[in-house]
């Protein structure tokens, strides 16, 4: 398959295009961006495959992309990608685009017996025969001009996308799991799928269960300190501080100076410059916001051994179901979504033992895992019986 290939770098020859695409059954896309220097990401190239070329769209010199993004939320056309979820969550993030009548490659490989999440790569060498030259997955997409090789590399991600969906739409029929995939695409069709919790790496951190409250207020200003500097600067997190010194942060700020300079595990420019700012974070009253936010915090359930070892073993048994019927436990059951589901946890979504997976599962299995009670196990006459 060798289209030709369109680089766009203004913005009369890229609405011109559109145009015309805008009047297709479908596309095939993907994306290049910079994402580890900034806080937002920066785009730098989108690819288009359609049935008769493909399309290079420089970013950074065709700034007005309202034609491309109408496609992509446009019901009436198909969008094929690879690992789109990614492609969809920066258009969201940058443009507040959510897309419609999606197929992704990756999901319906998992269906078809591949390993989830599988290579680009991979499934384009066993179900087209082709080897792709993998060399510029790191290329710089800020940089101008592109180099010619990243380019190829950028054509290879779009040229087999629609070869792939003609492959494994195939294979979904045969099994009968067009509608499986689908269900599992259309989550990326709502805005909710790209919200993010404000406070997610609060409540993921365990030492918030372990200080007392205005340590918690402290914890709190910290990381949404982080995210606001981060994003006045437009860096990453972690450039304004990393991670792993949250908890020192926290131990040292109330002993001033002297508690930093005892701990040599934090550069020294890092708490020069910011202790003044920190001070005044620990000093300051907590908030009616804030004490609503620290009161909605997930509590941390009991450990219940019985609980864990009846899910762990329920979970084996949907695996056995998913190498039956060649499906990915993975694309069943993310592992933490049972890590979740096993807790007990209130967050676990219960769509998750719905649809789909429901009828792969069975009713019965279903049930036992919405109850997690405790399983009977009697060994006898060469044979094992569980009961619930």
């Amino acid at each position: 398959m060798n289209l030709p290939v369109h680089l766009l770098e203004n913005q009369s020859d890229f609405d011109r295009v559109m145009d015309t695409l805008a009047s297709a059954h479908w596309i095939g896309f993907d994306t290049e961006f910079v994402g580890e220097k900034y806080y937002i990401p920066v785009l730098g190239l989108i690819q288009v495959v359609s049935e008769d070329d493909i399309y290079l769209i420089d970013t950074l010199k065709i700034h007005e992309l309202g034609k491309f993004l109408h496609i992509v939320q446009d019901p009436a056309i198909l969008k094929i990608t690879h690992a789109g979820d990614n492609d969809y969550r920066l258009l969201y993030t940058l443009f507040g685009t959510v897309p419609s009548n999606t197929f992704d490659t990756q999901i319906a490989a998992g269906f078809v017996g591949y390993n989830y999440p599988a290579g680009f790569g991979k499934i384009v060498e066993k179900e087209l025969r082709v080897t792709l030259a993998k060399s510029h997955t790191v290329a710089n997409w800020e940089a101008r001009p592109i180099e010619p090789k990243a380019l190829e590399y950028a054509v290879e991600d779009v040229k087999y996308l629609p070869g792939l969906h003609e492959k494994l739409t195939n294979k979904l029929r045969k099994h009968n799991r067009e509608s499986w995939a689908r269900e599992e695409n259309r989550k990326w069709e709502s805005a909710g799928f790209y919200e993010v919790e404000p406070h997610k790496e609060l409540f993921a951190n365990d030492l918030v269960h372990q200080v007392d409250f205005r340590e918690k207020v402290f914890l709190l200003r910290i990381y949404r300190w982080r995210i606001e500097r981060a994003q006045h600067n437009n860096i990453p997190k972690e450039t304004v501080l990393q991670s792993r010194h949250i908890s020192t942060v926290l131990r040292s700020t109330k002993g001033g100076p002297n508690a930093f300079k005892s701990n040599r595990t934090m550069p020294e420019g890092v708490w020069k410059k910011y202790l003044d700012i920190w001070q005044e974070l620990w000093k300051a009253p907590a908030t009616e916001v804030e004490k609503s936010v620290l009161d909605s915090i997930p509590r941390p359930l009991p450990d219940d051994p019985e609980r864990e070892w009846t899910m762990e073993l329920l979970y084996h048994f949907m695996k056995k179901q998913c190498l039956e019927h060649e499906i990915s436990a993975a694309l069943l059951f993310p592992k933490g979504d049972f890590n979740r589901l096993k807790s007990g946890s209130e967050d676990f979504d219960q769509d998750l033992l719905k649809g789909w997976r429901a009828e792969l599962m069975g009713a019965e299995l279903v049930e036992w895992m919405k109850k997690g009670g405790k399983v009977d196990l009697k060994w006898g006459h060469g044979e094992c019986r569980l009961t619930m």
